[in-house]
C-alpha cells in the first residue's frame, strides 16, 4: 500500500513555548532540559536524541535518568507545600491560576497542536482536539478548586459536633504516558493543583515537549515556580520519584506491568496512596439489534483513533453470530478507506505509530495472532508513505477468530488492530467479556434499551459506553478494575484523590460528660 505525503511545516516556536527548559541548539538539534523551580536543568553528559515519528529526523536532545534532578525537584515541591505560597493558597488563588492557564493554552492552541503532532505523529485534527480537551479540563478543575468540602454531623453523640475536612495530600508525583501527552496530563495535573498539592511530573521521554510547554504556561499564569517541576528522563527517574520518602501520592498511567512495579515501589520508603490507570482490552458487544451503519462507523473510530494507541480502544469486538460475518467485512472495507498520510494535512485520518520500536512490537503481535489461528481480514503490513523512509505507518488491521485464547484477544496490542469474534447469546458474551484480566472499559451497541441496561449492569468494567466509545469528560470519573488498575481520574473523585480526609470532633460540656457521671 502506498500513500502520498506532502511534507508540512510546523509553526512551532520552541524557545517561546518551552521557556527556560529550552537550552538552545547543538548541531541544529534543539536541546531541552528538565524544569525545576522555574529553571531549565540540562544533562551533564551525552544526551538522548528523540527522532520525530513522522519526520524521521531529530526532534530534540535531552537528558535521561542518569542525571535527572529528582532530588531537587522533590525538594522544591516539598518546600512549596510546607512553607511556600502554594501550600498556603486558597481555592480562589488556585482557581485563578488554573483559569489563567486555560486561557493561555487556548490562545496558543495551534502551536501546541503542532508540537503535539511533532512528538506523537498523530494527525493535526486529532492534536487540535486533544488541546481543546485539555483546555476543558483546566476550566473544569479551576471551578472545583473553589468547591472542596467536607461533611458535618450533629448527632454522632451527646454534646458532640463533628465535621470532616479535605486537605491537600502534599507532594504529588505524576507519571504521564506518550499516547495522549496533553490529554492525560489534563486528567492529572489540574486536579492535583486544584486540590492544593505541589507536583513533580514525569512525562514519557518520547513526549516531554508538551508537558514543558504547559509548565511554562502555568508559570506565566502565576503558579509558584517551586510548585511544579517537569523531569525529562526515562523510567528509572520515575521509579525514584515513586519510592521517594518525600512524595505523598502517586498518579500513574501506563502498562499493567509497569503499574505493578509502581504499586510495589510506592511502599518502599513509606506507605502512600497510588492511582493506577493501567492496561485495557475493551470488549465491544454488538447485538443483533444494533444499527450496523452507525455501529461500523463507531467501531472504525474506536479501533483506529490515535493509531489505536488508546487504552480504551475497541480492540475486541464481540458480535452476535448472525451478523458477525457482515460486520467484519463492512469494518474491513471501511478500514481500507482510512486515509494515511502527512499528519500535518487536515485530511489525514491516521498517522504513524509513535516510534519504530513500537511499530515493530505491534506488527510482531499481529503475526503472533495469525500464527495462533486468527484470520487476517485486512491490513497487517507496513504502509509506504511517499516522502519519508522512516515513518512507521501500519495499515489498519482487522482480524477474525473464535478463540478467546488468541493473542489478539488476550493482550493489549496498542496499535491500529481490532479483532472480531462471534457469540451466540448475551449470557455467553457477558461471561466471556468478564473473564478477561482487564476491567477498564466496555461498550455496547444496540437499539434495544433493555439489552443496553442489562449489559451495562452485567459488565465488570469501570466505564460502559452505549452506542459510543472512548469519550471522556472532565465531569465524569474514569477508573479501572482488576489488572486495569484502581483509583479515579477526572470528576470530583479525581480531585479528591489528591486530598486527605481529616475528622474533627468537638465535645462541649463538663467533666461528667467524659466519665458518664462517675465520681
Amino acid at each position: 500500500m502506498t500513500t502520498d505525503l506532502t511534507p508540512s511545516t510546523s509553526p512551532v516556536d520552541l524557545p517561546s513555548l518551552l521557556g527556560p527548559a529550552f537550552l538552545g541548539e547543538r548541531e541544529s538539534v534543539p536541546v531541552i532540559g528538565s524544569l525545576v523551580s522555574g529553571v531549565g536543568v540540562g544533562a551533564d553528559h551525552e544526551m538522548v536524541t528523540r527522532i520525530g515519528p513522522a519526520s524521521g529526523t531529530a526532534l530534540f536532545s535531552g537528558g535521561d535518568a542518569t542525571d535527572a534532578p529528582v532530588e531537587s525537584a522533590v525538594a522544591a515541591a516539598r518546600r512549596s507545600f510546607d512553607t511556600g505560597s502554594w501550600g498556603r493558597s486558597t481555592g480562589r488563588d488556585r482557581a485563578r491560576v488554573l483559569a489563567g492557564a486555560a486561557r493561555l493554552i487556548e490562545d496558543r492552541a495551534e502551536q501546541l497542536a503542532w508540537l503535539l503532532l511533532s512528538e506523537t505523529g498523530k494527525p493535526i485534527r486529532e492534536a487540535r482536539g486533544e488541546v481543546a480537551a485539555t483546555v476543558n479540563a483546566f476550566e473544569y478543575f479551576s471551578g472545583l478548586a473553589r468547591d472542596i468540602n467536607g461533611r458535618t454531623m450533629r448527632d454522632v453523640g451527646p454534646d458532640v459536633f463533628a465535621f470532616t475536612l479535605r486537605e491537600p495530600a502534599g507532594v504529588a508525583g505524576l507519571i504521564v504516558p506518550w499516547n495522549f501527552p496533553l490529554g492525560i496530563l489534563g486528567q492529572k495535573l489540574p486536579p492535583a493543583l486544584a486540590a492544593g498539592c505541589s507536583v513533580v511530573m514525569k512525562p514519557s521521554p518520547l513526549t516531554p515537549l508538551t508537558a514543558l510547554a504547559v509548565a511554562q504556561i502555568l508559570l506565566e499564569a502565576g503558579l509558584e515556580p517551586d510548585a511544579l517541576s517537569v523531569l525529562v528522563a526515562d523510567g528509572a527517574a520515575g521509579a525514584t520519584l515513586v519510592s521517594h520518602a518525600q512524595t505523598d501520592v502517586i498518579s500513574f498511567t501506563g502498562s499493567t506491568t509497569t503499574g505493578r512495579h509502581i504499586a510495589a515501589g510506592a511502599g518502599t520508603n513509606r506507605l502512600k496512596r497510588v492511582a493506577l490507570e493501567a492496561g485495557g482490552k475493551t470488549p465491544v458487544v454488538v447485538t443483533k439489534n444494533a444499527d450496523l451503519d452507525v455501529t461500523v462507523e463507531g467501531l472504525l473510530f474506536s479501533s483506529f483513533f490515535n493509531q489505536g494507541q488508546v487504552c480504551v480502544a475497541g480492540s475486541r469486538i464481540l458480535a452476535d453470530a448472525t451478523i458477525a460475518d457482515e460486520l467484519t467485512q463492512r469494518l474491513a472495507d471501511r478500514a481500507q478507506q482510512i486515509r494515511l498520510g502527512d499528519p500535518g494535512d487536515a485530511e489525514t485520518e491516521m498517522g504513524p505509530l509513535v516510534s519504530r520500536q513500537h511499530f515493530d512490537g505491534v506488527l510482531a503481535s499481529v503475526e503472533k495472532a495469525t500464527s495462533q489461528g486468527a484470520t487476517l481480514v485486512t491490513g497487517g503490513l507496513r504502509t509506504e508513505v511517499a516522502g519519508t523512509d522512516a515513518a512507521p505507518y501500519l495499515a489498519p488491521t482487522v482480524l477474525f477468530t473464535s478463540s478467546d485464547d488468541n493473542y489478539s484477544v488476550r493482550e493489549e496490542l496498542f496499535g491500529p488492530v481490532t479483532t472480531v469474534q462471534p457469540y451466540r447469546d448475551l449470557a455467553e458474551v457477558t461471561s466471556r467479556a468478564n473473564a478477561q484480566q482487564f476491567g477498564l472499559a466496555a461498550s455496547v451497541w444496540t437499539r434495544d434499551i433493555d439489552e443496553a441496561l442489562d449489559m451495562t449492569f452485567a459488565l465488570n468494567t469501570g466505564t460502559v459506553w452505549v452506542n459510543g466509545s472512548t469519550d471522556a469528560f472532565p465531569e465524569m470519573p474514569l477508573g479501572g478494575r482488576r489488572d486495569s488498575g484502581y483509583g479515579a481520574e477526572f470528576g470530583r473523585e479525581g480531585m479528591e484523590f489528591f486530598t486527605e480526609n481529616k475528622t474533627v470532633q468537638i465535645r462541649r460540656g463538663t467533666r461528667d460528660a467524659w466519665y458518664g457521671g462517675a465520681k
